[in-house]
C-alpha cells in the first residue's frame, strides 16, 4: 500500500538533485570568482610596480640620485620575496645606488642580479612549459623577469665601473669579461631560443586551425602603433660598443702584458666593424701599437652615459577570433615607448674643445631585441586571450545547460569577464635606468689635473679632476636634459673616485 510520503519521494529526490546542481554551479561560480579576485591581486600588484618604477624614475631623470636610490631601496624591502619581479628591483637598486655614490651598496645588488640571470649565460633554457602554461592562463606578467640581453650586458658592465673605480682590477677584469661573454651567448644562443619557442607557439596555433594571417598583421599594427623605426633596426645587434671600448681602456689604463694588450686591440677593431666610421678607435690602436705602457698613457677617457633607454606603454588590440557568440578577442600588447629629453653631446670648454661622439645606441639595441621578440609576444597573448575567451563561454554554457537556475550560470559568466577584463594585461617590465645612449669622449689628460666639461650650448656640466700625466676613465651620467647635475665616476690612474657632486663652472 503506497503513503502520502512514498507519493512524495519522487517529487523530493528531483527537488535534490536540482538542488544538489545548482549547488555545484553555485560552488563552480564561486571557485572561479576566487581564481577571478586572485587575478585582480597580480593585476593590483602590477599596477603598484609601475607606479614605483615611475616614480623612481621620476626622481632620477630629475638628477635626485640620492631620493631615487631611496625609492629603489623601498622597493626592494618590499619585493625581495617575489621571485617573478625582484631581479627588475635589483637592477633598479644597483644603478640607482652606482649614481648615488653608495658603491658597495650597489656592487652587493648588483652581484644579486648576476647571480640570478647567470644561469641564462651558457645552461638553463630562457622559457619553460610550466611557465607557458600559467602564461597563457594569466598573462606574461606573472613569468618570472629575467632581464634582456641589452639588460644583462649592461649589468656587468656597469658593475665592471664599480670595481675599477674602487681599484679592484681584478674584479673589474672579471665582469668586464662577463658582458662580453654575455654578448657573444646573445648572438648564438638566444635567438634560437626565440625562435624554438615560435615554432611551439606556431603548432599551438594551427591546433586551433587560426589563419597565420592574424598574428602577422597584429604585428604590423603594433610596429605601427610604436612607429618602429627600420634603419635603426638595420644596424642594431646584441653587441654593445660600449661595453667593448671600456674594457679595452681598462686594459690600456692599468696593464703592460702583451695578452692584455693584443685583447684591448683586437676590443677596439671589433667596435670599428661595427662604427666604422669612429675616429677614435683608430687613435686608441695606434696608441697600443706604439708600445706605450699603461703608466705613461696620459690620456683621459670620458664616458658620457646620457638619458634613459626605451620603457613600455599598453596597446590593446582586438583579434578577429570567434569564441561562442563573439567574433573577436582582446589582447593586450606591450609598445615601445623612446624617451627624448637627452643631451647628446658634451665637449672641453673653450673654443675649438673637443666633442664626444656616441658609440652605442641603447635605444637601438633594445629595439632590435623587442623586435625579435614581438612575433612570440604576439602569438602567446593572442593564444592566451582566445583560452581565456573560449573557457569563459564554455563554462557560463556549462552552468546555464546543467541547472534550472540560471543564477549560477550567470556568476559563472560575470566571474568569466571580470577574470578576462583583470587579466589582460601586457608585460610592462624593463630595467628602466638604463642609459639612451653613450658617448665618449678622449682628451690629452690636461697638465692643470682640471679637465671642464659642457654641454652642446655651451652651458656647463662638470668639472673632472684628474690625476696629471696618467691615464684616467671618467663614467659621467646625465639621465636627462633636466637633471640637476651629473652623477661622476672616476677612475684616476690608480686612485679611487667613486660618484660624486660635480663641481660645476661658476
Amino acid at each position: 500500500m503506497r503513503t502520502g510520503f512514498d507519493e512524495l519521494t519522487p517529487i523530493a529526490l528531483r527537488a535534490a538533485t536540482t538542488a544538489a546542481a545548482a549547488v555545484r554551479m553555485m560552488a563552480a561560480a564561486l571557485r572561479v570568482m576566487a581564481v577571478s579576485l586572485a587575478v585582480v591581486l597580480i593585476t593590483g600588484c602590477q599596477r603598484e610596480l609601475r607606479k614605483s618604477v615611475a616614480a623612481i624614475d621620476a626622481a632620477y631623470s630629475s638628477g635626485d640620485y640620492p631620493a631615487a636610490a631611496k625609492l629603489a631601496e623601498a622597493a626592494v624591502k618590499q619585493n625581495n620575496n617575489d621571485q617573478q619581479d625582484r631581479l627588475l628591483w635589483w637592477l633598479e637598486a644597483g644603478r640607482t645606488q652606482q649614481a648615488a655614490g653608495a658603491i658597495d651598496v650597489s656592487s652587493g645588488w648588483y652581484d644579486r642580479a648576476f647571480v640570478e640571470v647567470s644561469p641564462y649565460l651558457d645552461s638553463k633554457a630562457e622559457a619553460t612549459i610550466s611557465e607557458a602554461l600559467a602564461t597563457t592562463a594569466v598573462n606574461q606578467t606573472i613569468r618570472i623577469y629575467k632581464a634582456t640581453p641589452p639588460e644583462r650586458i649592461m649589468l656587468c658592465a656597469l658593475q665592471g665601473a664599480n670595481f675599477l673605480v674602487q681599484c679592484d682590477l681584478a674584479r673589474a677584469r672579471i665582469e668586464f669579461n662577463r658582458a662580453s661573454d654575455f654578448q657573444q651567448d646573445a648572438v648564438a644562443r638566444f635567438e634560437k631560443e626565440v625562435n624554438n619557442a615560435q615554432e611551439a607557439a606556431n603548432k599551438e596555433w594551427s591546433k586551433k586551425g587560426w589563419n597565420t594571417q592574424l598574428a602577422t598583421s597584429a604585428t604590423a599594427s603594433i610596429r605601427k602603433e610604436q612607429g618602429r623605426d627600420p634603419a635603426t633596426l638595420g644596424f642594431a645587434s646584441f653587441a654593445n660598443p660600449f661595453v667593448s671600448y671600456l674594457r679595452s681602456v681598462f686594459l690600456i689604463s692599468t696593464s703592460s702584458e702583451m695578452g692584455d694588450r693584443q685583447n684591448a686591440r683586437a676590443d677596439l677593431r671589433s667596435v670599428q666593424e661595427m662604427l666604422p666610421g669612429l675616429a677614435v678607435a683608430s687613435e686608441d690602436i695606434a696608441l697600443i701599437d706604439s708600445g706605450t705602457t699603461h703608466g705613461s698613457a696620459a690620456f683621459t677617457w670620458v664616458f658620457f652615459l646620457t638619458g634613459l633607454a626605451p620603457d613600455y606603454k599598453e596597446f590593446r588590440l582586438d583579434i578577429p577570433i570567434p569564441v561562442g557568440n563573439v567574433n573577436y578577442v582582446s589582447a593586450a600588447f606591450p609598445i615601445l615607448r623612446k624617451r627624448p629629453s637627452f643631451t647628446p653631446v658634451i665637449a672641453v670648454a673653450g673654443a675649438g674643445g673637443a666633442r664626444s661622439e656616441t658609440i652605442a645606441n641603447i635605444d637601438a639595441m633594445v629595439e632590435a631585441d623587442f623586435d625579435s621578440r614581438l612575433p612570440l609576444i604576439v602569438t602567446q597573448e593572442i593564444i592566451s586571450s582566445a583560452a581565456k575567451a573560449a573557457a569563459t563561454w564554455a563554462a557560463s554554457q556549462a552552468a546555464y545547460n546543467s541547472s534550472s537556475n540560471s543564477t549560477a550560470g550567470i556568476l559563472v559568466q560575470i566571474a568569466g569577464i571580470v577574470y578576462q577584463a583583470a587579466s589582460t594585461a601586457a608585460d610592462l617590465r624593463c630595467w628602466s635606468t638604463m642609459p639612451k645612449q653613450i658617448a665618449l669622449l678622449r682628451v690629452p689628460t690636461p697638465a692643470s689635473g682640471r679637465l671642464d666639461l659642457v654641454r652642446e650650448d655651451g652651458t656647463a656640466l662638470c668639472t673632472l679632476d684628474v690625476d696629471p700625466g696618467a691615464p684616467n676613465i671618467a663614467l659621467v651620467t646625465l639621465p636627462s636634459m633636466s637633471a640637476k647635475s651629473p652623477s661622476i665616476m672616476l677612475y684616476r690612474g690608480g686612485t679611487v673616485h667613486g660618484p660624486r657632486a660635480p663641481v660645476l663652472d661658476q
